[in-house]
């Protein structure tokens, strides 16, 4: 995880996070759940619940330490942009109708 960047205010603090979806920013989705959009999907939804922004969202889920980033990387730059930006605003949508 990012504790160095976290230290310069690069990072947010993910003491708000559950153990269990913190276990999965770490390590990435080791099925736990059928698919990583889904996994992606399940930290950003928790983070928006737990009262982070959307830019402490997008750090954690494009962090290259952070496992939960690996189907960020594995896309083609822009493309991977525009999936994560969809990806973040249906997590925030669905937190606000209480769905996730």
């Amino acid at each position: 995880m990012c504790r160095s960047l976290e230290n310069l205010g690069l990072c947010p603090d993910l003491s708000r996070v559950p153990e269990e979806v913190l276990d999965l920013i770490q390590n990435g989705n080791r099925g736990e759940y059928p698919s990583r959009s889904e996994a992606d999907m399940a930290v950003c939804a928790t983070m928006f619940r737990a009262g982070y922004s959307v830019d402490e969202v997008w750090m954690v889920m494009t962090d290259p330490a952070n496992g939960i980033s690996e189907e960020f990387f594995e896309e083609d730059g822009k493309c991977a942009e525009t999936h994560l930006e969809l990806l973040i605003s249906e997590a925030y949508e669905a937190t606000l109708i209480g769905g996730w």
